[in-house]
């Protein structure tokens, strides 16, 4: 505007000196010229040439006169323009001044104006304030050092300097601030330079990503967690582009087939190679469903290794399809469950071995899951105590324990289930049969702890004892009956034989001391009786029966 205003100002000099130069050489040529015309004389020619200088200074006078009052105008109005529009310019200046430091103090973001020079503060925000939890006072006081952690002031040097010469300058990474409390926050800073105050200094704006760095973070250890969780699972993701006729492995599934990615082609046809020549033949068929039922499908199929193994894959695959429901890729996961396969058969086997034990022994097998009170009876239940197994409950064992027996029993059990030091239970107590009938069992039972040694499962045997029971109050009772023989042989028995042994010796002897031997054989006769009657007394004990009461109670002998 100042260039202008000069332009024009001597632009307008310019003007009237020509007008000047040009109105005096008329002025002078012409009057020169109708002087001579008028007169010849001299003196009278000079006076004319006085009266004419006289009349050319008024006249070029007056011009300049009016030349530079019009130019005064001209200059004046133009020059009050200037001053208008400048007036304006420094409203509009102060209007955006204030704008701006309206926007500067309620931004969202935590802003700051700082010395490059000296990196001292020199006007913050109220969201700095906020954020950093210092006062305004506290960070006039502060330099950028302030807010950095020590070893961070060396990176924070070096990216300034590189920033020097650059108008605009974000930092290429995220870096730590220290908050008055002394938290760290990770953050992302543009500097700008702008003018403050007549001098130029740098503006910082500062995006706090603290949250998206932890939650970046998580993802990343989940992502490595669940690519760890893969490898230890042997789960495989793949992919089928059927647009593009491209198939995409995990590297897991490549582990699970043990095959090189770099030198397997992925076909369909050597995909179906891959599995067990038996599986094969539902392979195309598993593909084909997928593609009408649109819904996951999921199978269990073996497959054959690249060094020969055979394992067992668990497969889910589900398609996508585009707006026309045309089939557009597939998707679907690879888990290898050999093991669980195995531990599969091998507990059929163990069930099977079980069932067959528990068909082939004498005992009334019990297996109890406590955790789901679930409880599995042996054949010994229905062929031993006549029990129809179709109906039975989980509580056909303590339902059916003898009600003078059951109190105590079930107490005894509950007490070692609770204890986790106990491994063992064995009890004996007398149980009624389907036909209530009264047997005398035992049980012998065993339980799996686990770590905490709580039980979970429990296994038991119940064998009836009421037939081994018999035949040890028979022994009992003959052991009993042979005592009181030998009790009769050592004491009954020997009175009257002793006697005839001594009648017999005064018979053979001939010893008389004042007895007939009519009345010797009299006396031999009343010994030998007695003592047959002792012998069939003997023959009685051997032969007589026994009367029992019940199961569990003792036998008693029943003399005839």
């Amino acid at each position: 505007m100042k260039h202008t205003a000069h332009s024009l100002s001597k632009f307008s000099s310019l003007k009237i000196v020509l007008c000047y130069a040009v109105v005096s050489a008329v002025y002078i040529y012409a009057s020169d010229y109708f002087l001579r015309l008028f007169t010849r004389e001299v003196e009278f020619l000079s006076t004319l040439q006085t009266y004419k200088g006289l009349g050319f200074i008024l006249i070029t006078s007056l011009l300049l006169y009016i030349l530079v009052k019009r130019n005064l105008n001209i200059t004046s109005s133009y020059f009050q323009k200037i001053i208008d529009v400048q007036e304006t310019a420094d409203k509009q200046i102060a209007s955006s001044r204030e704008e701006y430091m309206l926007l500067f103090d309620n931004s969202p973001l935590p802003m700051w104006l700082f010395d490059p020079a000296t990196l001292q503060f020199l006007l913050v925000n109220e969201t700095a304030c906020s954020v950093y939890g210092f006062s305004r006072e506290e960070f006039l006081s502060m330099t950028l050092r302030d807010i950095r952690s020590p070893e961070d002031l060396s990176s924070m040097e070096k990216a300034f300097s590189l920033s020097s010469q650059s108008a605009r300058f974000t930092f290429p990474d995220v870096i730590r601030h220290k908050k008055k409390c002394g938290e760290i926050m990770q953050v992302k800073i543009k500097v700008v330079f702008v003018n403050f105050e007549g001098k130029k200094v740098r503006l910082a704006s500062v995006v706090d990503v603290t949250a998206e760095m932890n939650i970046q973070n998580k993802l990343i250890e989940t992502n490595s967690r669940l690519q760890l969780a893969s490898e230890i699972a042997g789960l495989g993701y793949w992919t089928n582009d059927l647009v593009n006729s491209k198939i995409q492995w995990s590297d897991e599934i490549y582990q699970i087939f043990e095959l090189d990615p770099k030198t397997f082609e992925l076909t369909l046809n050597n995909i179906k190679e891959r599995f067990h020549p038996e599986d094969q033949l539902h392979f195309d068929q598993d593909l084909s469903e997928t593609f009408e039922n649109g819904t996951i499908k999921e199978s269990e199929r073996r497959i054959i290794s690249n060094s020969g193994k055979i394992k067992w894959v668990l497969e889910r695959q589900y398609v996508t399809k585009d707006i026309n429901e045309s089939p557009v890729s597939i998707h679907g996961i690879v888990l290898d469950i050999t093991k669980r396969k195995l531990n599969e058969q091998q507990i059929r086997e163990s069930n099977e071995r079980f069932k067959m034990l528990a068909k082939a022994t004498v005992e009334a097998i019990i297996d109890w899951d406590i955790l789901n009170n679930e409880v599995t009876w042996g054949d010994g239940f229905h062929t031993l105590l006549g029990y129809d197994l179709s109906k039975s409950n989980s509580r056909l064992w303590s339902n059916n324990i003898h009600p003078d027996d059951r109190e105590k029993i079930l107490k005894d059990l509950n007490t070692t289930i609770a204890d986790p030091t106990k491994q063992y239970f064995n009890a004996e107590f007398r149980f009624l049969k389907a036909n209530g009938d009264i047997v005398f069992v035992q049980h012998k039972g065993i339980f799996i702890r686990d770590g905490k040694g709580k039980a979970t499962r429990a296994l038991g045997a119940m064998i009836d004892l009421t037939e081994v029971l018999e035949k040890m109050r028979k022994i009992e009772w003959q052991e009993k009956t042979l005592k009181d023989i030998a009790w009769i042989q050592s004491h009954v028995v020997r009175a009257p034989l002793a006697n005839l042994m001594g009648l017999i010796g005064l018979i053979k002897n001939k010893v008389n001391k004042g007895v007939s031997d009519e009345e010797l054989l009299e006396y031999i006769s009343d010994s030998a009786k007695k003592l047959d009657n002792i012998i069939h007394d003997i023959v009685r004990k051997t032969t007589e029966g026994v009367k029992r009461d019940s199961p569990g109670k003792p036998l008693k002998i029943v003399e005839g």
